[in-house]
């Protein structure tokens, strides 16, 4: 089962979240669904060749940019398993084959309090907030009570978490802040935040599909030399520099590993 550091609370019905989340505004509940692909293909932790061996991440701070350029705050659905209003978490792996150190549980959509009017395009950050990313997770609600996405030695979470395995190679990335003062509950400041913040169009409620791109994340990473690599998110750890670049996180163009494709 997936390591909690609480035990859940029970689920309310969905018609009851949505009653209690705002019925302020012209909001709808609408879901965004995510995939994982490697080369053009749908890839999974049982895909021969290459396989899924990990992807969880954390989104945050979703956004609707709208024709007129006004940014509107796009809550989640609170579910008390995988979102609150402000945090939820994507888990892709199911614990099986390739994803054998990952958990059963999985959960492959967004579901979001969408408003209405004309949108340009969906606005996200693959990320904690700082208060929460540094808070005491032993009192956090779910999904931040997950301690697989948790480092406690720097007192943070793991944003992301991806891994592919080939025949005989495979590279795995866990990012999060690094270079933080302080300790948990009293970070003052990280050198290297890690939070990604990207602006994706071609949104259509109900008709896209957010696409995690694992070529792209790992461009330059050589799959075929036979030797495993994996990135921490320190920038001075040999697997990370390519990486870092590819997520925009160092020099370099940031490559288009997350995508909104139509389904």
């Amino acid at each position: 089962m997936r390591e909690t550091f609480l035990k859940r609370r029970p689920e309310w019905l969905v018609a009851a979240l949505l009653l209690g989340a705002g019925c302020s505004e012209s909001r709808i509940p609408v879901s965004l669904p995510f995939e994982a692909a490697f080369n053009g293909n749908p890839i999974d932790c049982s895909s021969e060749n290459a396989a899924l061996s990990d992807l969880r991440l954390y989104v945050a701070d979703v956004q609707a940019k709208m024709a007129d350029g006004k940014r509107l705050a796009v809550p989640f659905v609170e579910d008390q398993s995988w979102q609150t209003p402000s945090v939820a978490l994507i888990d892709l792996e199911n614990g099986e084959d390739a994803c054998n150190s990952g958990t059963p549980e999985t959960r492959s959509e967004l579901t979001l309090l969408w408003p209405a009017g004309d949108v340009n395009s969906l606005v996200l950050t693959v990320g904690v907030p700082f208060s929460d990313n540094h808070a005491d997770p032993l009192q956090a609600p779910a999904p931040l009570d997950d301690s697989a996405m948790h480092w406690h030695w720097r007192s943070g979470y793991k944003f992301l978490r991806a891994g592919i395995d080939t025949d005989d190679d495979g590279f795995w990335l866990h990012l999060g802040s690094t270079g933080c003062e302080g300790t948990t509950g009293n970070i003052t400041g990280c050198t290297q935040p890690n939070r990604i913040t990207l602006e994706l169009d071609g949104f259509v409620a109900g008709r896209t599909a957010a696409v995690v791109h694992l070529e792209q994340l790992f461009h330059g990473i050589d799959l075929d030399d036979g030797q495993a690599g994996d990135c921490s998110s320190g920038p001075m750890e040999p697997g990370c520099k390519v990486v870092l670049s590819n997520l925009g996180l160092e020099a370099g163009p940031a490559r288009p590993w997350l995508t909104l494709e139509p389904r």
